[in-house]
């Protein structure tokens, strides 16, 4: 399974280049590849923009990252670039040249199809381009897309207009970045706006890591950049621990029980897993059995076929069946959406299963409730699919 690529933006006219190389050796230190940077907010001579993006970029580089440049055809105009000369972004040292918009013209396949070396990165609402390009003759593996951030609250397409979005791409095969928001107070993007820079409204206030994780269940983003500037260590280190926890090693599903052994082999034969790990608020009266149900389960999944009211992971049955899962009442008439549940003992022959609640259901007794989803991340359950591959983490231990 391919992981989501993580990036960081800067904007050298707003920082020092001490701070920035700490940020980026911060930054490469926790796995992230790539830089965003603006290049259309920096007003200067074509030879003094050259300089000063250099040097950025050689730090960049410096870290093993690659360098995107963000730029529009009135840039081109100004620097004297042409579709068939990126001679000055080259010079720069950028890897990928991000345009805002495009020409609109058979320029645009000249663009894509360069000999300076650089990947085109295209602004990702344009879908529709983008398979005219390819359509046209332009190289697919030369382009990229990434999505706008938005500094200003409330200005964010809609999450469905971005899936949707991604979708097509996807169906392209053609990379989607999109940003992250910093919870951090007081950070910077181009311009003075300190509200975050997120590319969806609904990740604007919310976690890091539930943003993070909301974006590897979508399936169809490929790069996940820190949209503002300077993000702290704190995130970068819950970031990377989520990336563990997403992409483990096929070596920790090994079970000693040979019934999942022989599951666990045909469920993920190629070695690569992704896995979207959910952040769980425990009731006080789970017990250590239930626990262990949740959280040194190998591989919770639902199959697909029961996806209407809940989420099922129903293989725990088995491998729990000897056990006894004790009834216990729940002190609410009904389940809500969020709920984590596990049948009990008084429907034996399920007892052991871990349900998550995704509509109103009526508490029947027949499960325990043992946790409720974090509500940063109950956007994630709606994008848990037949075979995903899910897990619980103990929020009181985050």
């Amino acid at each position: 399974m391919k992981k989501i690529r993580l990036g960081v933006s800067v904007y050298p006219e707003q920082e020092t280049l001490e701070d920035i190389d700490a940020y980026l050796k911060l930054a490469s230190e926790h796995g992230f590849e790539k830089v965003f940077t603006s290049l259309f907010s920096v007003d200067a001579p074509r030879d003094q923009m050259v300089e000063f993006f250099r040097n950025l970029t050689d730090i960049a580089h410096k870290y093993g990252m690659v360098a995107s440049g963000d730029c529009n055809s009135a840039l081109f105009a100004r620097l004297g670039a042409k579709a068939d000369d990126l001679s000055v972004f080259k010079e720069m040292g950028l890897d990928i040249l991000r345009m805002d918009g495009v020409f609109h013209d058979e320029r645009d396949v000249t663009l894509v199809n360069n000999t300076d070396g650089l990947k085109i990165e295209f602004n990702a609402s344009m879908s529709d381009i983008t398979a005219q390009i390819i359509a046209d003759g332009g190289n697919p593996d030369n382009i990229l897309t990434c999505h706008n951030f938005y500094p200003q609250r409330y200005t964010c397409p809609s999450y469905e207009a971005v899936k949707t979005t991604n979708d097509a791409l996807q169906k392209q095969g053609i990379s989607v970045a999109m940003f992250l928001s910093s919870q951090q107070p007081g950070l910077h993007g181009p311009w003075p706006v300190s509200d975050g820079l997120p590319t969806i409204e609904e990740h604007r206030d919310i976690p890091v890591e539930s943003q993070l994780k909301h974006m590897i269940a979508m399936k169809n983003v490929d790069e996940a950049i820190f949209g503002n500037a300077f993000a702290p260590k704190s995130e970068f280190e819950i970031i990377s621990k989520t990336m563990e926890e997403a992409y483990p090693t096929l070596e920790s599903y090994s079970c000693d029980d040979p019934f999942f052994g022989d599951l666990i082999k045909e469920w993920l034969p190629s070695g690569d897993v992704r896995k979207i790990p959910l952040k769980i608020h425990l009731e006080p009266e789970i017990t250590e059995l239930e626990k262990e149900a949740l959280f040194k389960f190998p591989a919770q999944m639902d199959l697909g076929d029961c996806l209407n009211y809940m989420i099922r992971s129903r293989l725990g049955r088995m491998l729990y069946k000897d056990k006894a899962f004790t009834p216990r009442k729940a002190d609410k008439p009904m389940f809500e959406k969020g709920d984590v549940l596990i049948v009990n003992d008084n429907c034996k022959h399920y007892a052991g299963e871990v349900q998550i609640c995704m509509k109103p259901m009526k508490n029947d007794d027949q499960r325990n409730l043992v946790g409720h989803i974090d509500p940063d991340e109950i956007m994630v359950l709606n994008e848990i699919g037949a075979m995903d591959i899910f897990s619980f983490v103990d929020a009181g231990n985050c």
